[in-house]
């Protein structure tokens, strides 16, 4: 009978269990059976991909860290020699660890895997589901390790990426609420609403235990209830407290866009060269030459550098480098009915 949480390999009716328990000796064993699966799959060359019974079905092929974690686990239904070390899985499913637990879910109907290095590619969609986020893209890369951070996958096609955090009442306006004495009815409550990303290629990263980054470029929109952030270049920053030992990436802390930004809310658009968003400080920071802020209510405010605070439905038009001026431009007065010609009493 096989243990809950060993890797079960079968090659041509051979059965393979791997015991988890003891790092060390599992990373051996590891090294072993990639040595043997590399052996035997050179040695059927092209007839690797035409005979299933020369490949790996219902494989399952963990990878580790540099300390003898369990970082990633590879199940796919069945492997194949593609070409030197690169083997090409069959409905791969890709999970990946932090804090003895899965963190995120990867699947697609195949993809090309070196499990030497830890890195997979594929042209077909890939589904992505992770502790705050999901997302999905056609033309994916995966690598374990990069120089920007671990855990690096992007989209290069079709992209998307939606978020569990609702941005829908960072900046909205503070009202006062009516409480009957006998309501007749329960107040409702709204259902969370997701944030959803697209964009032409989108990249993300764990930078470290507390931190991942979400790369967007190239037509990026930002939508949620009553928000919506335009631009051609956006960097997403989620953070952990630390507090949580779920694994969970956080929540949205920064949100920084560029080239040709627009961001509606309610009763207010804006525009600027860039944005960054702060959510944990609580403001919208907007940069152009000029910024611009038109709301239906008080006219538009113009300026270098715009600041806009959570819970308040007013804009901060601070001097910008360039020596610029601040403004404010004022709806049209209406016509009161009086004579400009009149004369003096």
């Amino acid at each position: 009978m096989q243990s809950t949480g060993s890797p079960l390999f079968l090659l041509r009716g051979v059965r393979f269990v791997m015991n988890l328990q003891d790092c060390s000796m599992t990373a051996s064993l590891f090294t072993f059976l990639s040595c043997f699966l590399c052996s035997f799959l050179s040695t059927s060359g092209a007839q690797a991909s035409k005979e299933h019974d020369n490949g790996i079905v219902n494989a399952l092929i963990p990878g580790y860290d540099g300390n003898g974690r369990l970082s990633w686990e590879l199940k796919a239904n069945e492997v194949l020699s593609f070409q030197g070390d690169l083997y090409h899985a069959t409905k791969p499913s890709l999970s990946f660890f932090g804090q003895n637990r899965i963190r995120m879910k990867a699947r697609s109907a195949s993809g090309i895997f070196n499990v030497k290095v830890g890195h997979a590619r594929g042209n077909q969609v890939l589904f992505v589901e992770g502790d705050g986020f999901s997302a999905h893209g056609k033309k994916w890369n995966w690598n374990q390790k990069s120089e920007k951070g671990t855990q690096h996958m992007e989209f290069n096609e079709r992209s998307m990426v939606s978020f569990d955090t609702n941005l829908k009442s960072f900046l909205e306006e503070k009202r006062s609420l009516t409480i009957d004495a006998c309501p007749l009815e329960e107040p409702l409550i709204e259902s969370p609403v997701p944030t959803i990303a697209h964009a032409d290629s989108i990249e993300f990263l764990a930078v470290d235990e507390k931190s991942h980054h979400f790369f967007l470029e190239g037509n990026v929109s930002v939508s949620g209830n009553e928000l919506l952030l335009l631009s051609g270049r956006m960097k997403v920053e989620f953070e952990n407290d630390g507090n949580s030992t779920s694994g969970e990436i956080g929540r949205i802390s920064k949100i920084s866009a560029f080239e040709q930004v627009e961001f509606s809310q309610e009763g207010r658009i804006c525009y600027s060269d860039s944005l960054t968003m702060d959510v944990l400080k609580g403001e919208v920071l907007l940069q152009g030459k000029p910024a611009r802020v038109v709301d239906e209510e008080w006219g538009a405010a113009v300026g270098d550098r715009i600041i806009l605070e959570k819970g308040k439905r007013r804009a901060r038009v601070l001097r910008g480098d360039s020596g610029g001026r601040p403004r404010l431009e004022l709806p049209a007065i209406p016509d009161l009915g009086f004579d400009i010609k009149g004369k003096n009493p």
